[in-house]
């Protein structure tokens, strides 16, 4: 969805994709503490944390002669699209750092795909909410991505098939809705849907591995 809509806050101007990925992490970790407890709920709030400061100071490394001619602009700006994908790779290793670290436990994949379905199903929400947009582009992008969190929240902790299942219908879901949208395929939030697939992907297989070599063990 593209940015219409922009806020001030003081001196800074804010496009309303940096208030909907805000928004959305702090959403998500809200849902997160309740439904896994305070434990799952520090990983990912770490892994936000580091997501947005690598987002943010990027931009020394997009646009360091514009920091090196005027420091103070670093308040002002981030990496872009790049620092997007830094920031967003550095939090994913280091979960998947974490989950090596402790065996890739099966409630921590559920936790981790969960969190992947929520945090783009609620920056999508916000995004056409307070966006210009068709009113049938906005009615399908929120029922779509309702219906989704809806099927993970029942349907996640089941059983490993419909793990694999849901990760894939996320990114199916959110190419259907890229398809209706003014940006179409060309949008960052898909590449991110697909970068939070390809790592679900890898932690289900870690986890599936795991769990079957400590089943032949006993």
């Amino acid at each position: 969805m593209p940015v219409t809509e922009w806020f001030i806050i003081k001196s800074l101007t804010i496009p309303s994709s940096w208030l909907a990925v805000l928004l959305a992490i702090l959403i998500t970790g809200i849902i997160v503490w309740r439904k896994f407890g305070k434990e799952t709920e520090d990983w990912f709030s770490d892994a936000a944390i580091l997501f947005l400061l690598v987002w943010k100071f990027s931009v020394v490394l997009t646009d360091f002669k514009l920091i090196i001619d005027s420091p103070l602009s670093i308040l002002y700006f981030n990496g872009g699209r790049l620092g997007l994908f830094l920031g967003l790779s550095a939090a994913l290793l280091k979960l998947l750092w974490r989950f090596r670290q402790k065996n890739w436990p099966v409630s921590e994949l559920v936790a981790l795909l969960f969190s992947m379905v929520m945090l783009q199903s609620v920056y999508q929400i916000i995004m056409v909410l307070v966006n210009e947009a068709l009113l049938w582009q906005k009615i399908i992008t929120v029922v779509l991505f309702v219906a989704l969190v809806t099927l993970t929240w029942l349907k996640i902790s089941i059983s490993s098939t419909w793990q694999f299942q849901l990760t894939f219908l996320f990114l199916f879901t959110h190419i259907f809705v890229a398809l209706i949208q003014p940006q179409g395929m060309l949008q960052s939030p898909l590449f991110v849907t697909g970068i939070f697939v390809i790592c679900g992907s890898l932690a289900y297989v870690l986890t599936n591995k795991q769990l079957e070599f400590t089943e032949e063990k006993l």
